[in-house]
């Protein structure tokens, strides 16, 4: 199937930054360097949500389909078996939406 089909229902993924206090304790370093360089280039974090919220706000807004994507849900399908021991951020999540 094409990528332009009509019928097709393509999602939208919006990463979900949550608050620094819900970070490993061993990436909140690195989470609010991160912070600091975002405010000093002028884009500041400004909007932190929950789970619950960030799909409440997706219903909200007209989505049909909201579903919350977990940092550990994003390991286990995307970095399980990598012996590197590289994986995403545990305050990095997903909100995936179909409109």
């Amino acid at each position: 199937m094409a990528l332009n089909d009509a019928d097709k229902e393509w999602p939208d993924a919006v990463a979900e930054c949550l608050l620094t206090s819900a970070c490993g304790l061993e990436e909140r370093p690195g989470r609010q360097a991160t912070e600091k360089f975002a405010r000093a280039a002028g884009t500041p974090f400004i909007s932190f949500f929950s789970p619950l919220e960030m799909l409440a706000l997706a219903r909200e807004a007209g989505f049909r389909k909201a579903q919350h994507v977990s940092a550990a849900g994003l390991t286990q399908r995307y970095f399980a078996g990598r012996t590197d021991g590289l994986r995403p951020s545990s305050s990095e999540e997903l909100l995936v939406a179909t409109t």
